[in-house]
């Protein structure tokens, strides 16, 4: 497995956490806090086991997280700090490096989230793929995913990504996402969920509009035509969105997200959700500018999958209907 560790960051030795290490009380709950986080993330303990602080970094390794971590942890406690995990391998002494779990192959243009503990198709609860947003000119194939996946992975669902540098053919990313899904329930995944957040979102719900076989999408701050300030008509926008939410026909249930202030949003997509969702039998749920959240990127940091992530998944899961969700 290559990958760019940045070995020049980490000249500092740190001691190894004994495999029989508990954490207290304190500790364990903020672990459980940090697993409600996308990668990539990495937990640090002080020797003494009373300090801890945890991180979170974009890239395409978790370096960045575990300098930050170990940085923080050994300034808070003024003592020499250890990794407890990195992602989701609880690393009992081992070296985070050497412990790196081994990569699943692709599926189709699906590929696994790097450095995570999946399970494969016949072990894990499910799969869900994250769909990134996109900024022209940046490659944003090595950005963090939304905290929304997190409560699917600590069920045992495995983390793939749909990645695109580029976004010149719309019609053709989401097609080859319906063939990813396909392949993937083909492999034995029991459940596939597509989760994303702007272009990600667009591009979700737009495969499932196209025959994707999902059992739920979540779509956050769904756009693909730039923002209102640069459009030239915003009719075009709203009627492609409404042609996507009108034909996505019953089975998978579907979260759709809008935030205040978004400056993507040409106004009047959760009404029609809603609308076309009622009309079609669609199981749904349309989360329409939750207060306390604005802008485009709303959901980026920790407070919206910690307030919003748990009834996301029992609704995509079970249908159950829960605050604040509704």
């Amino acid at each position: 497995m290559k990958m760019g560790w940045r070995a020049a960051a980490f000249a500092v030795a740190f001691a190894a956490l004994p495999a029989s290490a508990q954490l207290k009380p304190d500790a364990q709950k903020a672990y459980n806090n940090y697993q409600v986080l996308a990668p990539h993330r990495a937990f640090a303990i002080a020797a003494d086991g009373s300090s801890y602080d945890w991180a979170g970094a974009p890239g395409a390794d978790p370096g960045g997280a575990v300098e930050s971590v170990l940085k923080r942890c050994q300034e808070k406690s003024k003592s020499t700090c250890t990794l407890y995990a990195v992602n989701n391998v609880v690393l009992n002494g081992r070296d985070w490096k050497a412990a790196a779990p081994p990569l699943l192959p692709p599926i189709g243009r699906l590929r696994p989230e790097p450095y995570w503990e999946n399970k494969g198709p016949q072990a894990a609860a499910g799969l869900i793929v994250w769909s990134h947003g996109y900024m022209g000119g940046k490659n944003a194939t090595q950005s963090a995913p939304q905290g929304q996946v997190a409560n699917f992975t600590q069920q045992g669902y495995d983390l793939y990504r749909f990645d695109r540098q580029w976004i010149r053919d719309w019609p053709g990313d989401a097609t080859q996402l319906v063939d990813a899904v396909r392949q993937a329930k083909a492999m034995g995944y029991r459940r596939v969920i597509l989760a994303g957040q702007s272009a990600g979102a667009w591009v979700s719900l737009a495969a499932t509009y196209r025959g994707a076989p999902a059992d739920g999408v979540i779509s956050v701050s769904a756009a693909h035509h730039g923002e209102m300030k640069d459009m030239t008509d915003m009719t075009r926008p709203r009627s492609e969105w409404q042609q996507i939410v009108r034909g996505i026909k019953p089975g998978p249930r579907i979260v759709v997200v809008i935030f205040k202030d978004d400056t993507y949003d040409v106004g009047g997509r959760t009404d029609d959700a809603s609308a076309a969702f009622s009309a079609s039998g669609v199981d749904s749920i349309v989360v329409a500018y939750p207060p306390g959240f604005t802008s485009h990127g709303a959901a980026g940091g920790r407070e919206f999958p910690q307030k919003y992530g748990g009834c996301i998944n029992a609704f995509i899961e079970t249908g159950a209907r829960q605050p604040p969700c509704i």
